[in-house]
């Protein structure tokens, strides 16, 4: 045999290994149309190619044109999927924006982070949850499945929210150590804002695993209740202690005033689990007098973090609001840092919901944001 068939042969029985194991997976998780369509494609320009070259070697003109009607079909398939994929734009006017605080445009509409539907990718991600990660369960995995398809349910009755297409790109890119910092910010203005006027705003960090857009979905509903823009910076894997990521937020937080007035008296700063290491460091260093600091199920960055915090930011209150069943966190930790604050000179104000684990945010939400509305109504500055 020579090596110009080998090598196609070789491809195409390596090609098939990967994506069809892969393809089969991806059905188990994902529950969108757009991901059933995708995942069948990827099987097909998996098995396409071999059946091909499995034909051309038994002479079969029947399996041939089969298996090259499965590679057409499954290449269909995924332009069909690349092409409806969100653009990233929104108008002007609109409320829910995806910006890149450098003012240049960064969007890549048909990478995979965007092409699948995000709530595809969160089932995947519980899927390697349930494989890599001790403390996550079975029983987990199906109430916060239950709960985030609710959540993407109603985002996508939300025009604007579909548009501004997804952050998750960056995770792949930091995974597979790609430069992944490009000033990704989603950018919420409430409806009642008057963006020629200063408007109090939330800026939150997102925790482990990346900037989903439920998050947003989430804090829009607070903002419409209070009046606050959020800005929700983009930083990877929310690894908030490398490098960049408090140069990340400080230039979300500029950019934004370019589209919508902020008062900087009133910025509010919030970090939901490893989202709470951005909040320790950057409340440690930004010459922004934050209003509150707010640690939603939060770590913090190290224990000199309270007295760095403390001494750049005195008086400032801070909430810290945490679930009593947190195996993640546990509120025994919670207690300790925020009396080390206490001790520090900061006005520190705890809640603990009982019986609630580390995933609060999505398992109480409108307890969460209820509590986030009152601190934030309680703290403005009037």
């Amino acid at each position: 045999m020579s090596s110009p068939i080998v090598w196609p042969r070789a491809f195409a029985l390596l090609l098939g290994l990967c994506l069809i194991p892969g393809s089969i997976l991806w059905l188990v998780c994902v529950v969108t149309w757009s991901g059933w369509i995708l995942g069948l494609s990827m099987g097909l320009i998996g098995l396409g190619p071999l059946l091909w070259c499995i034909g051309d070697e038994r002479e079969s003109d029947r399996q041939t044109r089969f298996g090259k009607g499965c590679l057409l079909i499954g290449l269909i398939g995924v332009a069909v999927i690349a092409w409806r994929a969100p653009a990233g734009h929104t108008t002007a006017e609109g409320q829910m924006h995806t910006r890149y605080s450098d003012g240049q445009w960064h969007f890549d509409r048909f990478s995979f982070g965007n092409v699948v539907p995000e709530i595809d990718q969160i089932h995947l991600g519980f899927a390697a949850a349930l494989a890599l990660d001790p403390l996550f369960t079975r029983k987990q995995a199906n109430e916060l499945a239950e709960l985030t398809d609710e959540i993407y349910a109603e985002q996508a009755q939300n025009p604007e929210f579909h548009a501004c297409g997804s952050a998750m790109g960056q995770i792949y890119n930091e995974m597979t150590l790609l430069s992944f910092n490009d000033g990704h910010y989603f950018h919420y203005i409430p409806t009642q804002a008057d963006r020629t006027q200063p408007s109090p705003a939330l800026v939150f960090l997102h925790g482990s695993g990346g900037n989903f857009k439920a998050y947003t979905w989430l804090l829009a509903q607070l903002a419409e209740k209070t009046g606050h823009i959020v800005i929700a910076p983009t930083f990877g894997l929310g690894n908030w202690e490398k490098r960049g990521a408090l140069e990340a937020i400080n230039s979300a937080i500029q950019d934004a005033t370019r589209h919508a007035e902020i008062d900087f008296s009133q910025i509010h700063l919030m970090g939901l689990s490893n989202g709470g290491k951005g909040v320790s460091l950057f409340a440690s260093t930004s010459e922004i007098r934050f209003r509150s600091l707010i640690f939603l199920s939060a770590l913090i960055h190290n224990s000199d973090a309270p007295r760095m915090i403390a001494a750049k930011n005195k008086d400032t209150p801070v909430l810290a609001l945490s679930g009593g069943s947190d195996d993640r966190i546990p509120w025994d930790y919670i207690t300790h840092y925020t009396l080390k604050m206490a001790d520090e000179g900061l006005p520190v104000t705890t809640r603990r919901i009982e019986g609630a684990d580390h995933f609060l945010f999505f398992r109480q939400r409108q307890v969460v944001l209820n509590e986030i509305a009152s601190w934030l109504e309680e703290h403005r500055k009037k």
